[in-house]
């Protein structure tokens, strides 16, 4: 029996980057691939005919393509084909014919392109070649896991360099699909567990235990998008516990820090009623990028340099009373077992007596927020070590599997 060839859908302006397409299916077409070619385009003519028009794509979004371009605001039309190429998308791959996808742009066609493979899960190749791919790619990747190649020069005509990119990066998204195993098949129980560099010697202890303990692990960066992703791969259900030990983000968020996750952070755990252990890890900062984006009344205090682009402030008493309201209002919605751990000695790498960021009275504030609130089966558990001492590791994972053992 002939072994099914692979799908790659391709989608993109074909008024405008036709020719480039072209080659680019080509390629993977040669390459024993299956090529489905979405046309995303609004006002030229398409190079050549796609599978999918660009009058279905404005249908996927419920309007229709005479509806689209609106000269005055390019905007709207933007938001209609990334609506409706998301659609499209997720049509194509939940009737599994898309094994992964690739698409081409500037500015446009990066939103356009970028938008669709947001619309897929995690772990469907996405190759994105843009233009814009040397400035803040934040707003097109966001939690997914999209591969983003710069395209050096515009993505206008086939010469010399634009065919190499455009090969290898044909080569990159069919190596990633005829790679692509799936999701290994286990028995295990996965633990989302948050984590930041600066406390490296916690997590790495947190994550060995737990696997120790027949746990799987995954990792989130407590980064503001790692936070995101970590909330959003919860409510997928992909989670059955929580090691939240870097909270920080939520800090970030009340005070306009660099690192917000967005507003959902910290309470879709308690909402799927999964039992989470949370720890203050890097609460007690506020982390600033880029520089001129420090608050003038911030700036009178001393700022610690993380990297050349990142500045960190110690928070107040105040600050962490406030963050620990914020707090005390999500985690008495949670519908599962939660425990709030405290390490007595320190929430961060600077944060411990000798150290730049200690301010016991500032933690004693946010600690007190949260006794003052919370509701009395959500337990404030108080260890008398710092975040990154291996005692508190060992208590933080005992805490959780005994909380674990009551859902298996």
């Amino acid at each position: 029996m002939a072994k099914q060839k692979k799908t790659i859908v391709l989608m993109g302006r074909l008024d405008s980057k036709g020719k480039e397409y072209a080659y680019v299916r080509d390629k993977i077409a040669s390459g024993g691939f299956n090529v489905i070619m979405v046309d995303t385009g609004t006002r030229g003519t398409p190079r050549f005919k796609p599978d999918i028009t660009r009058e279905e794509v404005a249908g996927a979004a419920g309007v229709n393509i005479q509806d689209v371009v609106d000269r005055s605001d390019e905007s709207k039309e933007i938001e209609i084909m990334m609506k409706g190429a998301s659609a499209i998308a997720r049509k194509l791959h939940d009737s599994g014919k898309l094994d992964g996808i690739m698409c081409l742009g500037g500015s446009r066609g990066t939103a356009i392109g970028t938008a669709a493979m947001r619309a897929l899960p995690f772990g469907i190749p996405k190759v994105m070649v843009s233009t814009v791919a040397s400035g803040d790619m934040r707003p097109y990747v966001g939690t997914s896991d999209i591969t983003v190649i710069h395209s050096v020069t515009d993505i206008a005509g086939l010469n010399r360099m634009t065919k190499k990119l455009l090969a290898y990066a044909a080569g990159a998204v069919m190596g990633a699909v005829a790679a692509n195993p799936g999701f290994e098949a286990s028995d295990k129980l996965v633990i989302a567990m948050s984590a930041m560099g600066g406390i490296n010697r916690a997590a790495f202890k947190v994550q060995e235990l737990l696997e120790n303990s027949g746990f799987e692990v995954v990792v989130f960066h407590a980064v503001g998008t790692g936070g995101r992703a970590m909330e959003e791969t919860i409510e997928q259900g992909l989670i059955d516990g929580v090691l939240d030990l870097v909270t920080h983000e939520l800090i970030d968020r009340v005070f306009g820090g660099y690192y917000d996750a967005g507003p959902e952070r910290l309470e879709t755990a308690g909402s799927k009623g999964i039992p989470q252990v949370i720890v203050p890890g890097c609460l007690d900062f506020i982390a600033y990028s880029p520089p001129e984006k420090i608050p003038e009344d911030i700036k009178k205090r001393k700022l610690f340099w993380h990297t050349p682009e990142v500045a960190i402030v110690r928070a107040n008493k105040e600050e962490m009373a406030a963050a620990g309201k914020i707090m005390v209002e999500k985690l008495n919605k949670a519908a599962g077992p939660t425990a709030v751990l405290i390490p007595l000695k320190g929430f961060s790498p600077g944060n411990k007596e000798g150290k730049n960021l200690y301010d016991p009275e500032a933690d004693k504030a946010f600690v007190q927020a949260l006794k003052n609130d919370l509701k009395p089966d959500v337990k404030v558990i108080e260890i008398d070590a710092h975040i990154n001492d291996e005692t508190f590791a060992e208590q933080a994972v005992d805490i959780l599997c005994k909380m674990m053992a009551t859902k298996v």
